[in-house]
């Protein structure tokens, strides 16, 4: 009796066990949760109380077949946002978890596994913490919430708050490498430069961190680091790329041509870097894409980040201030406006000083050295510089986005100074000029199934430059003035289609088209005596040019090929031109890589100087010399016959990259030769045919060197050397049969550099060295009466300046008072020129006049660089 009582008492609680569990039968995992309520509700009667529209999409995990109503609640707590509270034995109601839990985790990239600061948490598309200087964070969560790690450069991953573990995890991030340039080295200087397999380098501003000399990532003179660009004259916005002039480099501005780049004459870049997405840059291999001229391509994008959040940053340094701002109008469509403005026309320091010193040596301009406030009384000196940016980004969906991008650039200058004339008495002189360089630009990118992709774009591109010289000579019935005005207007147009087939391999077709004119007006209005004397000189052009491009990609891991064909027809000198080019990168075994090419290359609208700053006495300031003409032949209103011929270029290279243990070794040869190449730019040449009856002659110029780059890394400490050594020759047959150095040959130009991060600091020490650029000594000669004057007995450019050589360093504190917020500032100091050094970086020329004989001739002198010159910049965003 005791027994059957036991069995039914035991069984009995067999029952009560299994009256609140129901069987789970679902095929999939993944079950809605309203459909478990109403299982629980219909088997044993609990009452659940919740809002049906929230919780309506929310499935939970459940991976066994019986569920009791206590391993519910706990699944609930743990995979969603929610949580059951118990009313009764038999209510519950479904209610917001609230409950928070502490995760912590530490960022890396997933390849060099360096932690990655200031990388965003984002929760419900808001940054709601950055990773500190160790890359890592720690954060209160819901067991149901979901954050996300952002960094610039690198794929964004998602994380559940109930994945993390007890312990700090570690979170690596994959960096990011698109699918036609992948990157051959990620850090190829310093972080943020990346080197591509079709040989381009990748500078991001927004990465990039401190360079010897620079307070700022200014985006040309950051290029000069690199092996085979420099600038012989030192101007950071004359790049020579491979011996090519700066006007022979394509220079785009978020698709538009830019004719302009450099403020405070060529000092400063006129691209503001901190709204800049990335810039492309191509020494060799250029795709058929880019044409028009013969030496590099520099590509550069503005900032395509407006929709992600509002932004806003600014800062001061001892030129310039700057201001922008990213504004979100949804989660499709942004804008960002930005604006720089000089004070040196508020505000003189040494910086100013010496950069006026630089460009103005030897001219009315020139600051003397012992007037430390730049001017007194009997002078005026004007000189300002703006840049402004507006940008539209429209991301209907995924596979389509729409750019609209403008900028405008200006340049004035407005000075007055008393001067003594040799011919002319006392004298007050006025220079204004007035330099502006519009551009817009509309783009559309669409991406389809199957990895075809389109792209059109139409730019407007405007290049205006006015300079005035008014003479006064205290005499009201007299009066002089020279006014020189350069016109010219670039409309364009472009529409490409990519196709992938097969594996590996593409074909890209695209269309191009050009209208240029360029106009240069040349007016003198003198007034002798009340007698009006007014003469006018122009030179005009239109051309209309239509190209059709085609390329072939293939790529593997290890290999990477492209062979394009641009095709080209000119309306102003009616020419087909035909652009064959041909770039392979392959990897011969691991971490061991080679590349060749081979490209012909056209330039048909070209800059030209006129030297009119060496007209004796009155000559124009030198920034005024140089004009725009497009190729073809023309009659002035002097009657004169011009004929300028279309440049042409053939180049090849020949290089290899290796990198082991950290280190980096790329070396690459490169041979180019010139032809139709015009002896209008050279005034030495113009005094060697002053007999002659030719107004321009033909030359050709070859150009071969290589360029090295080592480069290493110990976590925060990096050190590179750059080395190229070069040869350029030219031959013009009408001044003499046999080769000569070109204006620009400098042999061997060297630099290395270091930079060191310690916590918030950064610390950079470059010294850059090269050999002295060739110059040609002219003596007097009376019987000359063009120029007065002729080459000495050694020939052209058979002399040579000193070796230049410079050191430069820089340091930057970044700070955020906030950790938990994105307002960050920066202070930097930099000093270029240590130790002060006079360096000869170009030969000069002036006119002079001869009171005895009354005759006029051209005297040389030699340009100096920039002294010792400090500059400090204070800046913040959020």
């Amino acid at each position: 009796m005791i027994n059957q009582k036991l069995v039914c008492f035991f069984l009995l609680l067999v029952s009560l066990g299994y009256t609140q569990e129901i069987t789970i039968a679902n095929s999939e995992k993944k079950i809605p949760i309203t459909k478990v309520l109403e299982s629980f509700q219909t088997n044993h009667q609990f009452n659940f109380s919740f809002d049906a529209d929230t919780i309506k999409d929310i499935t939970i995990d459940v991976d066994q077949n019986l569920l009791s109503i206590e391993e519910l609640q706990s699944i609930i707590e743990v995979q969603t946002k929610y949580r059951l509270q118990k009313i009764n034995d038999t209510s519950y109601i479904v209610i917001e978890n609230d409950t928070l839990i502490e995760v912590c985790g530490i960022v890396i990239d997933d390849v060099t596994s360096f932690e990655l600061v200031q990388a965003d948490v984002i929760k419900n598309k808001t940054t709601v913490k950055l990773t500190d200087n160790s890359g890592a964070f720690s954060i209160q969560l819901r067991p149901g919430d979901t954050i996300t790690l952002s960094h610039l450069g690198y794929y964004s991953k998602s994380i559940a708050a109930n994945t993390f573990s007890s312990t700090c995890d570690t979170i690596r991030l994959q960096p990011k490498i698109e699918s036609l340039n992948q990157v051959v080295i990620k850090e190829y200087l310093t972080r943020g430069i990346q080197k591509n397999k079709d040989a381009s380098v990748k500078i991001s501003t927004k990465e990039l961190r401190i360079l010897p000399g620079l307070v700022e990532p200014d985006v040309l003179q950051s290029l000069q680091l690199l092996p085979g660009i420099s600038s012989p004259t030192e101007d950071p916005a004359g790049l020579y790329i491979r011996g090519g002039t700066p006007d022979q480099n394509l220079v785009l501005w978020d698709g538009i041509k830019m004719y302009h780049t450099g403020h405070f004459f060529d000092q400063i870049s006129t691209f503001n870097p901190y709204i800049v997405e990335s810039v492309n840059v191509y020494r060799g291999g250029t795709s058929v894409r880019y044409g028009d001229r013969l030496s590099g391509v520099i590509e550069i994008e503005s900032a395509n980040d407006l929709t992600d959040r509002f932004q806003t940053g600014g800062g001061l340094n001892l030129t310039h201030g700057d201001l922008f701002v990213k504004v979100p109008l949804s989660e499709k469509v942004g804008i960002m406006l930005a604006g720089r403005r000089s004070s040196t026309d508020i505000y003189q320091n040494i910086s100013y000083n010496n950069l006026v010193r630089k460009v103005f040596q030897n001219t009315r301009a020139n600051i003397p050295e012992n007037n430390k406030n730049g001017t007194d009384e009997m002078e005026k000196d004007d000189f300002s510089f703006s840049d402004s940016n507006f940008k539209f980004v429209w991301k209907p969906n995924e596979n389509h986005i729409f750019k609209a991008s403008t900028l405008f650039v200006e340049n004035r200058l407005d000075i007055i100074r008393d001067v003594e004339s040799e011919t002319r008495g006392d004298l007050r002189l006025k220079d204004v000029l007035k330099l502006r360089n519009f551009g817009s630009s509309i783009n559309w990118t669409a991406n389809h199934k199957g990895g075809v992709q389109q792209y059109a774009n139409f730019y407007v591109s405007l290049y205006d430059k006015r300079y005035t010289l008014n003479v006064d000579d205290r005499n009201p019935s007299t009066f002089l003035e020279f006014d020189r005005n350069i016109v010219v207007k670039d409309i364009g147009g472009e529409y490409s289609i990519n196709i992938p087939f097969e594996n590996n391999q593409q074909l890209g077709v695209g269309y191009q088209f050009t209208y240029n004119e360029n106009d240069n007006e040349a007016i003198t209005d003198e007034r002798f005596d009340g007698t009006e004397n007014p003469f006018m000189d122009e030179i005009k052009n239109q051309n209309n040019s239509h190209t059709l491009y085609l390329e072939y990609l293939f790529k593997t891991p290890k290999s990477y090929l492209s062979i394009g064909l641009r095709n080209s027809l000119l309306s102003n000198t009616n020419r087909f031109l035909a652009e064959p080019r041909i770039f392979s990168s392959f990897e011969v075994f691991k971490n061991f890589r080679i590349t060749a090419s081979a490209e012909l290359k056209n330039q048909q609208l070209n800059r030209y100087l006129s030297f009119n700053s060496t007209a004796a006495d009155i000559g124009f300031l030198p920034v005024a010399d140089d004009f725009w003409v497009n190729s073809g032949s023309y009659r002035t209103l002097e009657s004169i016959d011009i004929s300028l011929p279309v440049f042409r270029s053939s180049q090849f290279t020949f290089g290899s990259l290796y990198s082991i243990n950290g280190w980096n070794f790329d070396v690459e040869a490169y041979y180019k030769r010139l032809g139709n190449i015009s002896s209008f730019n050279n005034l030495i040449l113009d005094i060697a045919l002053s007999d002659s009856n030719q107004f321009v002659i033909t030359g050709e110029e070859n150009r071969i060197g290589v360029d090295l780059l080592i480069k290493k890394r110990i976590r925060n400490y990096r050190f590179w050397l750059g080395y190229s050594l070069s040869n350029t020759e030219v031959k013009f047959p009408d001044v003499q049969e046999t080769f000569f150095p070109g204006n620009f040959d400098q042999r061997h130009v060297f630099n290395i550099s270091q930079t060191l991060k310690v916590k918030d600091f950064e610390f950079s020490l470059g010294w850059n060295y090269a050999t002295g650029r060739p110059f040609t000594n002219i003596v007097r000669d009376p019987e000359n009466f063009a120029f007065g004057v002729r080459i000495d007995k050694k020939g052209i450019n058979r002399n040579r300046f000193k070796d230049y050589h410079r050191l430069d360093a820089s340091v930057l504190y970044r700070f955020n008072p906030n950790k938990d917020s994105r307002w960050k500032g920066m202070v930097g100091f930099s000093l270029r020129n240590i130790y002060d050094r006079k360096n000869t970086i170009s030969q000069g020329f002036l006119g002079r006049a001869d009171t005895q004989d009354l005759t006029e001739y051209i005297e040389s002198f030699q340009r100096e660089s920039l002294r010792f010159t400090p500059d400090f910049v204070v800046r913040f965003s959020f």
